[in-house]
């Protein structure tokens, strides 16, 4: 798929088709960069409605272009809706299906978690399924000597309680079947990713996050207690390899956990730059209270 037809195909998905944005030429797959819509103000609930009018079609301009970045928070943006602290967009499911279908389609697990948390909470058990193990598949590749997502012993954990939930949501259902769609779906995205133009990496890489032991996340509701919880924000990191500024994306079971869950950003660390590099580095950073190495709990 050219770059020109996926942002025509997505346009008409989210029904713009008719009336295109009228600076969506200026637009490509970087730029602008989503973080630069974010450090402006997108995702800060006191940015003026005009500027965030604003910034949130920029946001859907690059999401068109190809912008993985860009779709994977409009996606959560309009998932959310009136519930997101910045309230950007208004609650579409539809919206956010597509967009989010568009990440996964670059390989992005993320997309691939909130299409599973869609489908569940919009009754389609099955699609949640569906995209529940495409991300495990593509988990497991990317983390081959890693436990198995959610394998914790303290508290619950996001993962594990996901999968618990829609196979109770699911009831019965014929493993074979299964596994020749998710191997199906698999496959497709495997093609998508092949065919996407390679990814220059621009500036110094960030290095494995480390967050130092025994973190904890006060006042958790029991929801978040008994079923884990999740969270994902876009992140500032400065030359010294620590958070300067973080903004929420999404959050399970509600943005009020990301809000709590984002207590832990500052503490987390990467790798510094070389003496004299001031430069900024950005990142969609995910957290799970189940998965980082038992450091984090639920109080």
């Amino acid at each position: 798929m050219t770059p020109r037809f996926f942002a025509t195909a997505l346009a008409a998905c989210l029904g713009l088709a008719a009336t295109p944005l009228a600076f969506a030429d200026d637009c490509t797959a970087t730029t602008p960069a989503t973080g630069e819509l974010i450090g402006k103000g997108l995702l800060d609930p006191g940015t003026s409605d005009a500027e965030r009018d604003r910034l949130g079609k920029l946001l859907l301009c690059s999401a068109l272009a190809g912008n993985g970045n860009s779709q994977d928070v409009a996606g959560s943006l309009y998932r959310w809706g009136p519930r997101h602290p910045a309230h950007v967009f208004p609650q579409d499911l539809t919206r956010a299906r597509d967009l989010l279908t568009a990440a996964a389609g670059q390989g992005r697990m993320s997309a691939m978690l909130k299409l599973a948390e869609l489908e569940l909470a919009d009754g389609h058990a099955h699609e949640a399924m569906v995209w529940t193990q495409v991300e495990s598949v593509f988990y497991r590749r990317t983390r081959p000597g890693d436990k198995a997502p959610g394998e914790s012993p303290i508290g619950a954990s996001y993962f594990t309680m996901l999968l618990k939930r829609v196979i109770d949501a699911l009831g019965t259902y014929d493993e074979a079947s299964l596994v020749r769609e998710v191997d199906a779906r698999v496959a497709a995205l495997d093609k998508q990713i092949a065919a996407l133009p390679p990814r220059e990496h621009a500036g110094p890489e960030l290095g494995k996050a480390t967050i130092p032991p025994q973190q904890h996340v006060r006042n958790a509701s029991p929801t978040e207690r008994d079923q884990g919880a999740y969270a994902e924000y876009f992140v500032e990191i400065g030359p010294d390899g620590h958070a300067t500024r973080s903004w929420l994306v999404d959050a399970y079971p509600d943005p009020g956990s990301g809000v709590r869950i984002g207590r832990i950003v500052p503490t987390m660390h990467w790798a510094a730059l070389a003496a004299g590099n001031r430069q900024m580095r950005y990142a969609l950073v995910p957290i799970s209270l189940g998965s980082l190495r038992n450091t984090v709990h639920l109080q």
